[in-house]
């Protein structure tokens, strides 16, 4: 017999939504993303059995890439969706099914909440939390293709942590891309006319771990790109403001080029 518990609903009624779309009505031909800006758990699953500090560490959220997006969508007047939950939970930029989806250790720190979870819970999750932010991005996307005739750019926003174990990571940033280039190199050549170190598909790649850009912009062949900013630069206000203008001023450029409205595959 199943139990009511098992039957409840992940999400109650004090729980925030899974995601949030800002500026919906923005006038750019873009969207942009978010996958890991917020670091909620839901109140049926507690606490995950990690401490309030895990809770402030890069496994649980991307450090300062939620405000950087959302002025972001401020400077561009762009349409921002940012999911609102800890990618402990979920993560929304794994495939379902992959061992960091919903995963039992995450940087050495075991998270008991994710430890043999059932099919059932797993499922839970996926329906309350992946699909419904998933589903948003393929909805707007759709809509400005639609209304415009041509599909929009899809720009997604990440930091990452300054070291790695005992690596050092020296990048200021790093811009990420599949097989696509429209945006990753002009990206990279701007960002660099700067002086800021930027890394190419560091410190990790589109190629490898990008499940978000992959299914709304490289397989229907859109322009789209993502950049990894280190944390310790968006860690506060200030560092915030300086990457969305940064960053704003470098799409506004990228975006002026002939060949970002258009279906292509590389």
């Amino acid at each position: 017999m199943t139990s009511a518990d098992e039957n409840a609903p992940l999400l109650g009624p004090d729980d925030p939504p899974a995601y949030e779309q800002i500026n919906d009505e923005g006038s750019a031909h873009l969207v942009l993303i978010c996958d890991h800006a917020g670091r909620a758990v839901p109140n049926s699953l507690g606490d995950l059995g990690i401490s309030d500090a895990n809770k402030e560490r890069h496994i649980a959220y991307d450090i300062g890439a939620r405000a950087v997006t959302l002025r972001l969508s401020e400077l561009l007047d762009a349409t921002a969706i940012v999911h609102n939950y800890s990618r402990l939970v979920i993560d929304c930029n794994r495939p379902l099914g992959h061992p960091e989806s919903i995963g039992e250790v995450s940087d050495s720190t075991a998270i008991p909440g994710n430890e043999r979870l059932s099919e059932r819970d797993a499922l839970k999750r996926i329906d309350a939390l992946f699909w419904p932010y998933h589903q948003a991005i393929s909805t707007e996307i759709g809509h400005r293709w639609r209304t415009e005739g041509v599909p929009p750019v899809l720009f997604s926003v990440h930091s990452f942590t300054p070291n790695f174990g005992t690596q050092e990571r020296p990048w200021d940033a790093g811009v990420l891309y599949s097989r696509d280039p429209r945006i990753g190199e002009p990206m990279m050549e701007i960002l660099r006319e700067q002086g800021l170190n930027i890394g190419d598909n560091e410190p990790y790649s589109g190629l490898e771990a990008a499940y978000t850009i992959d299914a709304h912009g490289t397989s229907p062949g859109i322009a789209n790109g993502v950049i990894e900013i280190r944390q310790d630069q968006v860690v506060d206000a200030d560092g915030q403001e300086r990457w969305a203008q940064i960053l704003a001023s470098a799409m506004h450029q990228i975006m002026r080029r002939d060949d970002m409205f258009s279906v292509q595959r590389f």
